[in-house]
């Protein structure tokens, strides 16, 4: 009986488009949606933020913890400790901070890169 094998296809979780390169593979984005994220973070949209906020959304971004469900309007965001999910937006978030509305919480932040990218 002869071994089948299967090749798994990884696509870029932005554009849809195959990954080849073990890097891409590994971060989830091709090198052009890569680019735009980083031109996005740079951009005056994340000018108004603090650092320690903007670095915290690209932590998120970087490692998988939003995801588009609407286009690039609404995204769905992991918590900090993996236990829950938010729906977020470039102009509102239901996580318990955005909810109070004291402070722009970094989940609507990593949104609003994303958004711009």
């Amino acid at each position: 009986m002869a071994a089948t094998t299967t090749a798994t296809i990884t696509r870029c979780i932005d554009c849809g488009r195959v990954l080849r390169a073990t890097k891409s593979i590994a971060a989830g984005r091709g090198p052009g949606c890569q680019a735009k994220i980083r031109k996005a973070i740079k951009a005056k949209a994340v000018a108004e933020f603090k650092p320690a906020q903007v670095a915290k959304a690209t932590e998120l971004i970087a490692d998988g913890g939003i995801v588009a469900i609407r286009g690039r309007r609404v995204f769905r965001v992991v918590s900090t400790n993996g236990a829950s999910t938010y729906l977020t937006a470039p102009q509102a978030c239901n996580c318990a901070a955005g909810l109070r509305g004291q402070h722009t919480c970094y989940h609507r932040i990593a949104a609003t890169i994303l958004a711009a990218a």
